[in-house]
């Protein structure tokens, strides 16, 4: 299991990947709806930011759900044998069948 340390830190970046996909999004909301209210460059400005936030949301979304993945499975029980590699590359045995 994750340390509570760990989870706290992961939700955090997660709220925060987040927090910047929904500004991205709203930036961009908000100048296609004020779209001629502003200047030129004000509307450059809020679709430049926009746009990062929102690739950047993405970005720490995907690669904090890509270490969580990696984390999880390096966590998991391995078999009681001790010797894990050789089960997963044994022969599968299967009773004949004979035809007559």
């Amino acid at each position: 299991m994750i340390n509570t340390n760990t989870q706290k830190h992961f939700q955090w970046v997660i709220e925060s990947g987040a927090v910047l996909i929904i500004v991205g999004a709203a930036l961009n909301f908000l100048v296609m709806q004020t779209l001629g209210s502003f200047d030129a460059a004000s509307v450059i400005l809020a679709l430049f930011l926009g746009f990062w936030a929102f690739v950047l949301g993405n970005t720490v979304i995907f690669f904090s759900s890509v270490w969580l993945f990696m984390r999880r499975r390096d966590m998991s029980p391995e078999p009681a044998s001790g010797q894990p590699e050789a089960q997963a590359r044994a022969p599968i045995r299967l009773p004949r069948l004979c035809h007559h």
